[in-house]
């Protein structure tokens, strides 16, 4: 009996050791579950980036821009493609007329054979010329001659002058030109050359670039309209479209209707609608603007004309000077008025968390412990965070220099089984 109980006893305490055992195991298993992921825990490193406060707008587009117009109807044909940057004088189109010049065309071809086969038999001409005024001066003669043998009644002597006299009459009609044309001086053929071409020329007529600048066959009815003056006058409310533009193709145009227009590219204007004046705080006249545009999204700088305001709203006119081949088929664009520009470490914004009321992220150190970087925000950007970059590590928190986070530190993006302390693989 007693051998029994001292049994029960050794089995009753071995389990008692093994249920100790299993329970060391599964609080240790426990403890290091969140070593374990922790050591799996994600982590990045800053990137230095550039946070931009932005006015969102809507800009009008103002240019130097001469429109050209039609002199005569007819069929345009483009002699400059879309887009093409011209210098002063270059053609850029032409337009035939739609009357029927053919025999002009004839005309000219005639008159300039002539004019070529003249200037090749001049001294064959003079000749010819010659001989005729000598015949000319013996027939005068001659008559002289009949009239004294008349007078004379010598009547078998004016018998042989008459004949004398026909046979010179014939020679020089056998000399005269036979075309009225080739018997015009070859000056009188030159000038009449010169009148058919004019004629011609009236009728097709060529366009010529007025200025230097980029040629366009958009055409939207305000190049008369947007003018860059009198920049006082562009406000909020007399900023809208009405008009819709048209693309001047290869077609037949009227009178006095524009084909195209030529647009100054060294020099234009953005007038922005700004929907709230306070948000334009310290924006001034004369001062620098930048903006940002276009489908690349261009930054370009300018300089402030005009600021015109209505009521809770204005509008900002700047100058431009540069990259306005990329917009010149523009007359209004979204545009994003850069207020100010902010360099900073990018991080998650979801890796930012709080201690003791102070911001801040959780980094593993070189020796793999988890260390609290406290951080200054500066901005945000969807899904990251803008921090102060600080002064050679160190940021000010309540005026005291604390070291903060720096291009190599490893930011845990997810902090859920993070303690500051904790020592990783």
């Amino acid at each position: 009996m007693a051998y029994e109980k001292k049994q029960k006893g050794k089995k009753g305490r071995r389990l008692f050791r093994g249920i100790i055992i299993f329970l060391i195991c599964i609080l240790s298993i426990f403890r290091s579950v969140p070593s374990i992921l922790a050591n799996n825990a994600k982590t990045i490193l800053p990137e230095k980036g550039t946070l931009i406060d932005t006015i969102s707008s809507q800009g009008y587009f103002i240019k130097k821009e001469t429109v050209i117009k039609s002199k005569n109807a007819g069929q345009l044909e483009k002699l400059s493609i879309e887009g093409e940057r011209l210098a002063a004088g270059k053609e850029i189109a032409i337009i035939k007329s739609s009357n029927d010049n053919s025999h002009l065309i004839q005309e000219l071809e005639l008159v300039e054979n002539y004019i070529e086969a003249l200037k090749k038999t001049q001294n064959e001409t003079k000749f010819i010329l010659e001989e005729k005024t000598k015949i000319e001066d013996l027939k005068i003669d001659l008559i002289s001659e009949i009239q004294s043998s008349v007078s004379q009644e010598n009547f078998q002597e004016i018998y042989l002058l008459k004949e004398q006299l026909a046979l010179y009459q014939e020679k020089t009609e056998d000399m005269a030109f036979s075309n009225t044309l080739a018997g015009q001086s070859l000056e009188k053929l030159e000038n009449k050359r010169d009148e058919i071409i004019s004629i011609l020329e009236n009728n097709n007529i060529k366009y010529y670039s007025p200025h230097g600048g980029i040629v366009s066959y958009n055409i939207d009815g305000y190049e008369e309209i947007f003018l860059p003056k009198d920049f006082e006058n562009y406000t909020y409310d007399n900023l809208a479209l009405k008009k819709a533009s048209q693309k001047q193709e290869k077609t037949k145009v009227l009178l006095d209707t524009p084909i195209c227009k030529v647009i100054d590219n060294f020099e234009w204007y953005l007038a922005m609608k700004i929907e709230d004046i306070n948000e334009i705080e310290g924006f001034e006249i004369g001062s620098t603007i930048n903006v940002i545009l276009g489908k690349d999204k261009h930054e370009i700088k300018g300089r402030i004309t005009a600021i015109n305001e209505t009521k809770d709203k204005a509008v900002i006119v700047a100058r431009f000077n540069t990259m306005l081949h990329e917009f010149y088929d523009l007359r209004i664009s979204d545009v994003k008025i850069i207020k100010s520009k902010k360099e900073g470490y990018k991080i998650p914004t979801k890796a930012i968390v709080e201690k003791d009321t102070v911001k801040g992220v959780y980094i593993k150190d070189k020796s793999g412990i988890v260390k609290f970087r406290p951080v200054n925000i500066i901005g945000e950007d969807s899904n990251y965070t803008y921090v102060d970059i600080g002064d050679n590590g160190y940021i000010k928190i309540q005026d005291d220099p604390v070291r903060t986070i720096t291009l190599f530190d490893e930011v845990f993006v997810n902090t859920k089984n993070i303690k500051e302390g904790q020592i990783l693989n």
